[in-house]
């Protein structure tokens, strides 16, 4: 029997982020040198594909009895030219990065190489059927594979809801839309996201927390309000050995105050996992497998509107931290990479998102807004304040 699992009800409001904004996808670059042989990194995605089935997937189904199903169509791998882009936001950045993977059509995944001064291998999945981890899982056989080695593989059908079942029964009610923005009220209409990569050497400890309290700081210049972070936990690491290519992400939460520091905000993430915290879900959250999408897509659009009229939000923004990535062991076919980074899924709905990963050597920020709240340099003035206000290590 091929694999197949349910769609879970993160995943239905994701597929409805897609339309709001094309190209709502984990989308990993790893950048390096040599060379770029499509043919071997068509047989490597092919194999690590079989073994990862998850890379697969296409939608049948609707409502509650959506599911997701093995089509057996290894994912694409393509050429693009991406000499002109620097990689340091989307301007001359290759039309691909914008493109939406069809969830009924597939391909649901895809590997992009682009060519170009450094070299980028684009690992794309659409959000609704991977996280940011699951890309990773995917990623790391498809360079087992292309070095010859067997892929380790993943078949599990576990879903966020039942994942978060299994260690914690009690929910949460979500607050009401009343947190600020870091970079003060919207302005204008005009619909979409706008990101930015900054990478600066040092060596640095309790990066979110240097970075949630930066933010909190920023958003009060603007004015008073309260400021709330999500903190992305994956949740593989409740269920040992858990190998998944699956959405198995949840949030905790950070309150902020003007007196939090960055090493209050280590101690408080140490302590909502002890207590489980990332396995509490809305109330209303099981509901959402009955809602047509039509009925989802409307919601978010109005919540758009909304949010723009207001400038109050569910959350401040969403942070979360890659950590570092082994990537000197992603290498072959001639092919040498040193560099890996990400570019956070565009959503209208959240005032931030800020993905961190860093080197021994040196520190990686990736800031991606919705235009009304960037626009006219304040995201650019958030990240020169940002990254001015981090303070390396002694050692």
């Amino acid at each position: 029997m091929s694999f197949t699992r349910p769609l879970c009800r993160t995943e239905r409001v994701y597929l409805v982020y897609d339309e709001c904004c094309p190209g709502f996808a984990n989308q990993f670059i790893l950048e390096g040198t040599g060379v770029l042989d499509l043919k071997k990194w068509r047989k490597a995605v092919e194999v690590a594909s079989a073994a990862n089935p998850g890379s697969r997937l296409v939608l049948k189904g609707s409502l509650m009895f959506s599911r997701w199903v093995d089509s057996g169509v290894t994912p694409r791998v393509r050429e693009v030219d991406g000499s002109a882009w620097d990689g340091l936001g989307p301007e001359n950045a290759p039309a691909f990065l914008t493109e939406s993977l069809s969830p009924w059509e597939g391909p649901t995944c895809e590997v992009v190489l682009v060519h170009g001064d450094p070299l980028r291998i684009v690992f794309r999945s659409h959000h609704a059927v991977m996280d940011g981890r699951g890309n990773l899982t995917w990623l790391e056989d498809i360079i087992r594979a292309l070095n010859g080695l067997d892929p380790l593989g993943s078949h599990s059908k576990i879903t966020e809801l039942g994942m978060c079942k299994s260690f914690q029964k009690e929910g949460r009610t979500p607050p009401p839309h009343e947190f600020i923005a870091p970079t003060g009220m919207p302005q204008g209409n005009e619909p979409g996201v706008v990101w930015r990569r900054v990478r600066f050497p040092g060596r640095y400890k309790d990066q979110l927390g240097q970075l949630a309290v930066l933010l909190a700081q920023y958003a009060w210049k603007h004015g008073p309000g309260k400021v709330r972070f999500g903190i992305p936990v994956d949740l593989r690491a409740r269920q040992e050995g858990l190998r998944s290519t699956g959405n198995l992400t949840n949030l905790i939460y950070l309150e902020m105050a003007p007196e939090t520091t960055y090493k209050d905000i280590s101690q408080n993430i140490a302590q909502q996992l002890a207590e489980r915290k990332d396995g509490m879900l809305w109330w209303g959250d099981e509901m959402t497998r009955f809602v047509p999408l039509w009925l989802i897509r409307r919601s978010i659009r109005e919540e758009i509107k909304t949010r723009n009229r207001t400038g109050r939000y569910r959350n401040s923004g969403v942070l979360s931290n890659m950590g570092r990535v082994p990537v000197q062991y992603f290498a072959g076919a001639g092919f040498q990479g040193n560099y890996i980074w990400g570019i956070p899924p565009g959503n209208e709905t959240i005032p931030i998102f800020v993905g961190l990963t860093h080197t021994k050597e040196d520190q990686t920020l990736i800031f991606s807004m919705p235009k009304t709240l960037g626009n006219g340099g304040r995201l650019e003035a958030l990240i020169d304040y940002v990254q001015k206000g981090f303070v390396a290590s002694e050692s």
